[in-house]
């Protein structure tokens, strides 16, 4: 006796897609899971060192004469922070973000320099940085002490 095929009705030949779908959505889950999403890390766009370059120190002096340039120095005398803006001393980060901004109104592409003390915290140099970016100065830039030799 001949046993009936299950393949001979059309019905059984499909595929079933709902488990397929199933195991697409769990992979789909999966990577999303795995996934490493990190934040990006915004750097500050100065340098550290002074350039090296082949002009003798006449041509560099002349450089600097040529451009007018704006230096913040920040420094810490018992706990108290005092900022002075071209030899012109303040009292507080207000003062300094008003003088900046009439600066800023005048001209943004004046290099502004930015010199703090050893003593003086890194959250303070940041506050007047970020000022000045708010402020849109295009040139920021940090004082660094001259290597010494021995």
């Amino acid at each position: 006796m001949k046993r009936p095929s299950p393949y001979r009705d059309g019905k059984s030949m499909q595929v079933a897609m709902t488990p397929m779908i199933d195991v697409v959505f769990l992979l789909l889950i999966f990577f999303i899971w795995t996934a490493s999403f990190q934040i990006v890390e915004y750097t500050l766009p100065s340098s550290v060192s002074e350039p090296k370059s082949v002009g003798t120190e006449a041509e560099k002096q002349l450089e600097i004469e040529d451009f007018e340039q704006v230096v913040v120095r920040i420094t810490e005398n018992a706990g108290e922070l005092t900022y002075r803006i071209n030899d012109n001393r303040t009292q507080s980060l207000s003062e300094v973000r008003g003088i900046l901004a009439t600066l800023a109104s005048v001209r943004t592409d004046v290099p502004l320099i930015i010199d703090p003390d050893d003593p003086v915290p890194v959250g303070r140099v940041i506050d007047v940085y970020d000022m000045s970016r708010v402020l849109n100065f295009q040139e920021i830039q940090f004082a660094v002490e001259p290597e010494k030799t021995r």
